[in-house]
């Protein structure tokens, strides 16, 4: 009976996941059509895109900021989540400095495609919307397992083995290095300067 209970309960919890996430696109999709003009996307918009009632909408979320607050979440943890077939596809002979170019390479390739100022609108909703603020950069930490499988996994000798800990202070300083002059739309954000920097100081991180 106790299985039973359980079984129903994790369904519905995907369930409800699934339909959160549903309508987190169709707000990503509406926000995109109205050229991030989040006073243009109404309830009634959402709900037409998403394909549930408006009061659908508002059992998942308590009102608009906070559905828009979760767009931030949801983005940057699908591009993490990402990153994760990539690091494990990395082969076993290829450097340090090689997997951090991959690494690099897509969170620059994604970002330098966003609308900066859009999403520093979305993050500061975020920001102010969530209840535990300090957590927003717990998402990176999905590269933990995976960097730990390419640690044990690498013949190279030039990758540094390090335990969980490390490995989450370094990826959560690294995004903070990307993502800062991202937000502040800062001109030097993604510039050959910027990215070899980047590339020289995870190197000097990660190699042995």
């Amino acid at each position: 009976m106790g299985n039973k209970q359980e079984l129903r309960i994790n369904t519905q919890q995907e369930r409800a996941s699934i339909t959160a996430d549903i309508i987190v696109e169709a707000a990503i999709l509406a926000l995109e059509e109205n050229a991030g003009d989040l006073d243009k996307v109404s309830s009634q918009i959402l709900a037409k895109k998403s394909g549930f009632s408006v009061g659908s909408l508002y059992r998942y979320f308590t009102d608009k900021e906070h559905l828009y607050s979760q767009v931030w979440l949801y983005f940057i943890g699908r591009l993490h989540k990402s990153l994760v077939l990539k690091i494990d596809s990395f082969p076993a002979n290829g450097t340090v400095r090689q997997l951090m170019m991959v690494i690099l390479d897509h969170y620059f390739s994604d970002l330098s495609s966003r609308n900066s100022r859009r999403m520093v609108r979305i993050f500061r909703l975020c920001i102010r919307s969530l209840p535990d603020p300090e957590n927003i950069a717990k998402p990176i930490d999905v590269l933990i397992d995976p960097l730990m499988r390419s640690q044990r996994r690498n013949q190279t000798e030039t990758m540094r083995i390090m335990d969980e800990n490390e490995l989450r202070v370094i990826l959560r300083g690294a995004l903070a290095m990307v993502r800062s002059d991202f937000l502040e739309q800062n001109p030097y954000f993604g510039t050959a300067s910027h990215q070899k920097l980047m590339l020289d100081s995870m190197v000097r991180l990660f190699q042995r």
